[in-house]
């Protein structure tokens, strides 16, 4: 094959994360170098029998088009596919569920691409007045 890439980032998609997705692509060394699939709640459609067919596809896709071998799959904090902050307890049950979504996504992500390696990422925004922070944590 002529074209060939390294990873496939799973992201959502929401526009609050533009610079600084640009920015860890960069330190992660997937800029150019990744297929990227963006979707409202990212691996929440791996986990969602609705939606996994279609999420699968996507990572099935980049493997036999362009032999990728990692998938990364990334949620973040005040997702507006699960609702949002508000549709929480509190920030610890958001936290858990979006992680815990996540290692459930790598579960079936690993049953089905065995051969692929999974790394799972959750993003932190944290916005003040005129300004917003966002980090990633690397999920366990």
């Amino acid at each position: 094959m002529s074209h060939t890439c390294k990873s496939l980032l799973m992201h959502c998609m929401d526009f609050r994360f533009g610079k600084a997705m640009k920015g860890f692509m960069e330190e992660h060394r997937m800029m150019d170098d990744a297929d990227l699939v963006s979707i409202a709640g990212s691996a929440k459609n791996i986990v969602n029998p609705e939606t996994q067919a279609f999420a699968l596809r996507q990572i099935e896709i980049s493997k036999s088009l362009h032999e990728m071998k990692e998938v990364n799959l990334m949620n973040h904090l005040d997702c507006g596919a699960y609702g949002g902050r508000k549709s929480f307890e509190n920030d610890a049950a958001e936290y858990n569920k979006l992680t815990g979504d996540l290692k459930e996504a790598r579960d079936i992500v690993k049953e089905k691409f065995p051969e692929l390696t999974v790394k799972l990422w959750l993003a932190h925004i944290e916005e003040q007045e005129h300004e917003k922070k966002i980090w990633f944590e690397e999920i366990a």
